[in-house]
């Protein structure tokens, strides 16, 4: 004797993408607000408040990226920090001493130092679907 049995899925392949990717955009403002914290901690305290200006522009949408962004006037300066003549002729050197653990390339160090942990986090939001 023998059985036969046929099992029938129907799945909605279109719903179940829109999931995953709603899941992904927000593992990737939780992954940019992560290193914004991070990047809060390591920025150079040596004009204004450069700390206050950092901000995430949140993924939405079709395109899933998020920016991390400090937009005060000296931001890319300091997070640069090379050598370079301004439009007033004066000479800096770069390689500043920010004291306190606070240094230049505040947000690419830290970006790079945890990729593991920001890829986590947009991992386990992608599998949880939206």
């Amino acid at each position: 004797m023998s059985y036969r049995i046929d099992v029938t899925t129907k799945t909605n392949g279109d719903n179940i993408i829109e999931q995953i990717l709603t899941g992904a955009d927000r593992g990737v403002n939780l992954g940019a607000e992560y290193l914004l914290g991070l990047a809060k901690s390591e920025v150079p305290f040596r004009d204004g408040d450069l700390t206050a200006s950092g901000s995430v522009e949140r993924a939405e949408g079709d395109g899933i990226e998020a920016d991390v962004v400090f937009d005060a006037p000296y931001a890319a300066r300091w997070h640069e920090d090379g050598p370079l003549v301004d439009s007033l002729g004066r000479h800096y050197s770069g390689d500043s001493d920010f004291q306190n653990g606070r240094k230049s390339h505040y947000v690419e160090d830290p970006a790079r130092e945890n990729r593991r942990q920001i890829t986590a986090i947009i991992r386990k939001e992608a599998k949880a679907g939206g």
